[in-house]
């Protein structure tokens, strides 16, 4: 029965394409199409995404050797003191202790964590004699424990035989995972039951104040540990908590990993930091907008918010120097896709249950249908519309590239279909024309002939679309709609400050941007920043931030095309590039809508972003690898 409908059903599009391809609009539409290409051929936009000569130029200028003194810093310090250092390492009492706990609870042995619970409930149950009442929570995990001291087991060894978890790897796309990451003659003994004894007293003694601080002591020192082992591992948690979690914990999460990879770099011999042409502009970006917030008219905020850029800008270095294969590159990229995916699962859900949402980003008087704009984690629609630009490409890599007979295939297909439910409901315009500019290049690159039917499904949109959507659509460029006029008005004062201050700019932040902005703001609007980057950019550097962060752009596209222009173009690698290239760029004309740094979340996934992007050029292009079409 199955059978017969889905023949039925192939049959009844084969049929359909049959009589399309037979009809006059086809043949219409195909003409349009080979005299757009022929153009596009014709044209200069090819031959210069295809120039890539870029990055040998940058390694032969002044101002490349300069700046890339501090990594070579790095490589002279590891001759001088790598040694030594190593050797301190290898002998530190304190960082042995460290190790024992590390592997014991990568392998999450059975007897280390039922000692550690045991003792932790050992000290809540003494509290429980003053406090006069017991914690049912704590009751438990005593409970746990005592069955987990039972047996000297490592549990992650029987994650690799496990059909639900080889299930949901599989689904993913990451079967190649592998859990014998871990050195069972490092598990057990006497200095682990140590170990989980005071652990475990320290975790109950702060259990009083707090549960949640209970758990945080274990698990918090073991992420430390990890991330001090391998910096990977910080990569993997940046990638996980910028859009669920607070703006200082990604910061940490940066300089840890930071100091992790520069430690690793000093005590690895042959491991050695390198600039490219994409972290030259950045540096040239962080100098320029330095000196603007030192002559800020707001210093000490300006210099607060460089500090910040710093951060994450430095964040891009050591995952660019660190992502040393493409099996992990790819799995840092469906990460970040799966992270996508269930911020915009969270996203449709506020918006079907109507889950803490406000109509704070609506004009209400001119969109009366429109009830609420979602914006799940990330505190503002459209913030999150532009975290989604990011993942939405990457997505749809995985959904075109994994084969009909395979699960993640149609995993990655429901993933981008949630998502891109999502970047409807938050009602973001800019992030719309964004996504708009994403598929154009998308298409055209990935299946050009697919604008031969393409442009037949758009003409039928509008009458499936929502109307609220139609609406907030046609709205582009209103007067009469509130945010458009807002942002108009405060374009029009940025650009009459800008003629004044077009060569330093005024420094960095709102400290500064409220302290010049009055003076030539349009209909005594407020606001705390220009809504748009590139004009944010000239405010608060002048003319040479912005110089840097749109040639920055442009060489950083350039690579992505070099990558794609590979053959074959259908590889992992050259569809990648295709994806994170046109993700980029409708980022960046949404951030002609909005400052999309303003957001430091959003401007550390951004960078994140386009570290992965420079670490597939460099493994692809720079690492001399060309791969197969698969």
């Amino acid at each position: 029965m199955n059978s017969l409908i889905i023949t039925s059903i192939g049959r009844f599009f084969s049929l359909l394409w049959t009589l399309l391809k037979d009809s006059g609009v086809y043949r219409i539409l195909e003409k349009i199409y080979r005299a757009v290409s022929s153009l596009w051929r014709r044209s200069l936009i090819p031959s210069g995404l295809k120039a890539d000569s870029h990055d040998g130029m940058v390694r032969t200028s002044l101002i490349y050797r300069l700046l890339n003194k501090p990594f070579r810093w790095l490589t002279v310090s590891r001759a001088v003191m790598g040694k030594s250092l190593r050797r301190m390492i290898s002998r530190s009492f304190i960082l042995r202790l460290g190790r024992i706990f590390y592997w014991n609870m990568l392998a999450l042995n059975s007897r280390f964590l039922g000692v550690m619970m045991l003792s932790m409930f050992l000290v809540s149950a003494v509290s429980w004699i003053f406090a006069g009442s017991i914690s049912y929570v704590m009751l438990a995990a005593g409970a746990v424990g005592a069955i987990l001291c039972i047996k000297d087991l490592n549990i992650t060894g029987f994650f690799e035989h496990s059909a639900v978890v080889r299930f949901c790897l599989g689904a993913v796309g990451l079967s190649n995972i592998h859990f014998d990451f871990y050195e069972e003659r490092r598990t057990g003994g006497r200095a682990a039951t140590v170990i989980a004894v005071l652990l475990g007293l320290a975790a109950g003694a702060v259990s009083i104040k707090s549960l949640l601080f209970a758990a945080a002591v274990p698990v918090g020192l073991f992420c430390v540990i990890l991330v001090l082992m391998a910096p990977m591992a910080g990569i993997v948690f940046a990638v996980v908590v910028a859009p669920v979690g607070p703006t200082m914990a990604l910061a940490g999460i940066a300089l840890l990993t930071a100091f992790s990879a520069v430690v690793k770099t000093l005590t690895t011999p042959k491991l050695n930091w390198r600039l490219d042409g994409t972290g030259l502009g950045l540096i040239l970006l962080l100098a320029v907008l330095l000196i603007s917030s030192l002559t800020s008219f707001s210093p000490v905020q300006s210099l607060t918010v460089w500090v910040m850029y710093l951060v994450f800008i430095g964040f891009y270095f050591v995952i660019v120097n660190t992502v040393k294969t493409k099996e992990q590159l790819y799995s840092l990229l469906k990460l970040f896709a799966l992270m996508g995916a269930l911020v915009a699962l969270y996203g449709v859900m506020q918006y079907v249950f109507g889950w803490n949402t406000s109509n704070a980003w609506i004009d209400e008087e001119m969109f009366e249908e429109a009830t609420m704009r979602v914006y799940s984690t990330m505190g503002n629609p459209n913030v999150l519309g532009e975290y989604l630009l990011l993942t939405l490409p990457i997505s749809a890599v995985f959904m075109l590239k994994y084969p009909w007979n395979r699960l993640a295939k149609w995993v990655y297909m429901l993933i981008f279909a949630g998502s891109a439910l999502c970047l409807v409901l938050t009602q973001s315009r800019g992030c719309w024309l964004g996504f708009m500019l994403t598929a154009v290049i998308f298409v055209s690159f990935y299946n050009g002939r697919w604008w031969k039917i393409l442009p037949l499904f758009i003409l039928l949109l509008p009458f499936v679309m929502p109307q609220t959507m139609i609406d907030r659509l046609l709205s582009i460029g209103d007067m009469s709609d509130s945010s458009t006029s807002y942002r108009v008005f405060i374009w029009l004062g940025t650009l009459e400050m800008m003629q004044n201050f077009w060569i330093g700019g005024i420094g960095m932040g709102e400290g500064a941007f409220g302290a010049v902005y009055p003076f030539y703001s349009y209909n005594a609007i407020v606001a705390p920043h220009s809504h748009n980057t590139f004009l944010q950019l000239l405010v608060e550097g002048g003319i040479g931030a912005l110089a840097a962060f749109v040639g920055t752009m442009v060489v950083f596209l350039k690579k992505m095309a070099s990558v794609y222009n590979l053959k074959p173009k259908t590889t992992w690698t050259s569809m990648l590039a295709l994806g994170i290239g046109s993700a980029v760029a409708g980022f960046l004309l949404q951030s002609m809508f909005d400052y999309t740094f303003y957001n430091y979340r959003m401007m550390a996934m951004f960078f994140m972003f386009m570290a992965f992007g420079t670490s597939l050029y460099r493994l692809t292009i720079g690492g001399g690898q060309v791969e197969k079409n698969n």
